[in-house]
């Protein structure tokens, strides 16, 4: 089974099984940077903007 290796800058935050299951794991994780995504033959890096809180005031 392939794994493959996510990291923000040099911190790895973990090892996943699927590209899309480390992919969706660092957009819902709340932190921003730049992401990296590491495996056999494959390697991607991107960047995740900081989210805007939503709450429920109306002004």
């Amino acid at each position: 089974m392939r794994k493959y290796k996510l990291f923000i800058g040099y911190r790895l935050l973990g090892e996943f099984s699927g590209i899309w299951e480390a992919k969706n794991f660092a957009a819902e994780s709340g932190m921003s940077g730049i992401f990296s995504l590491v495996g056999e033959n494959y390697r991607d890096s991107w960047y995740e903007p900081k989210k805007q809180e939503k709450n429920g005031n109306k002004d």
